[in-house]
């Protein structure tokens, strides 16, 4: 038998509140699914990163970050920019949420749209008095799940996608991360060419041990045009990289002049979550109120132990 129901919740609401294509509740079937994927996978399928707002860029050189030769040349990205997502007052983000269940297996679909504010200070005059210009943007992900009785929702999620982060309008969707590949400890472990492709929870998430060294490498594309140099800036969101505690950095990744950029750092605390490599068009970082948001992020879960 096949089931698919549809969840679309906002922000603010808690719970599974819902309804299905047929106007009838969702079965209970397809509550424990969401509720075993969230008990199970936790912050590896969270709908936030980074801290949010205008916050300042950390320094590549900071505590669990290693540095790389830096080579970019042109203009400096601004050091406090940042996303608000959900603008209080503002509209909230939709959450859709899309389970369908076929036999002992079950798909889970998110989509997820936010209108916000995208946040930088380009003025470099020692006041902090950013700009605002408007963000739309996009976060997919996928999950499989079978029936397991042994497990307390009678299901065991198995396999798990990166997160897609993209903007809302396709047309504005001229900056690409294409590739992302992560290293333990020089060891290739993950290799993500399309951010939906679904990986094997148990053996090929990436998994660290404390003071691993993780090496990100990502090819980003830019066909935006603006002329500006450099014609992207990528960093790195990290969490679990600091030894005083658990919070969200954003790192500078450098740029390697072939097209891809790189970030290493070390696993200092356990815990599971996502890095996240973010690529934006130089312009939506220097020309301050423009409406010219264009960004692409790709999201890589991985659990510390």
């Amino acid at each position: 038998m096949r089931q698919t129901v549809q969840f679309s919740l906002a922000a603010a609401l808690i719970g599974l509140a819902a309804a299905c294509a047929e106007g009838t509740a969702p079965a209970s079937d397809q509550a424990q699914v969401l509720a075993a994927e969230a008990d199970q996978l936790g912050a590896m399928v969270d709908t936030e990163f980074g801290a949010p707002g205008a916050a300042a860029t950390a320094a590549a050189t900071a505590t669990g970050v290693l540095a790389n030769p830096t080579t970019t040349a042109g203009d400096p990205a601004p050091m406090f920019w940042g996303r608000l997502r959900v603008v209080p007052g503002g509209p909230r983000p939709v959450y859709h949420r899309d389970v369908t269940i076929q036999g002992d297996t079950a798909r889970v679909e998110h989509d997820v749209t936010f209108e916000g504010l995208f946040l930088v200070d380009t003025a470099a005059d020692g006041l902090f008095n950013p700009t605002a210009k408007p963000l739309a943007d996009r976060m997919t992900q996928r999950a499989v799940l079978v029936r397991d009785r042994s497990q307390s929702r009678g299901w065991r999620a198995v396999q798990l996608s990166s997160q897609s982060w993209t903007v809302v309008d396709a047309n504005r969707q001229t900056v690409t991360v294409s590739d992302v590949k992560i290293y333990r400890n020089d060891m290739l472990l993950i290799d993500v060419t399309d951010p939906s492709e679904l990986f094997d929870v148990a053996n090929r998430i990436p998994r660290f041990h404390l003071d691993d060294t993780v090496k990100v490498v990502a090819a980003v594309t830019n066909t935006t045009g603006s002329g500006l140099t450099p014609a992207s800036f990528v960093f790195l969101h990290v969490r679990h990289a600091d030894r005083l505690g658990t919070s969200w950095r954003r790192i500078p990744m450098t740029d390697n002049g072939d097209g891809t950029y790189e970030r290493t750092w070390i696993a200092r605390r356990s815990g599971i979550d996502r890095f996240i490599v973010d690529a934006l068009d130089s312009a939506t970082l220097l020309l301050g109120t423009a409406d010219n948001y264009r960004t692409n992020e790709v999201g890589i879960p991985y659990r510390i132990e």
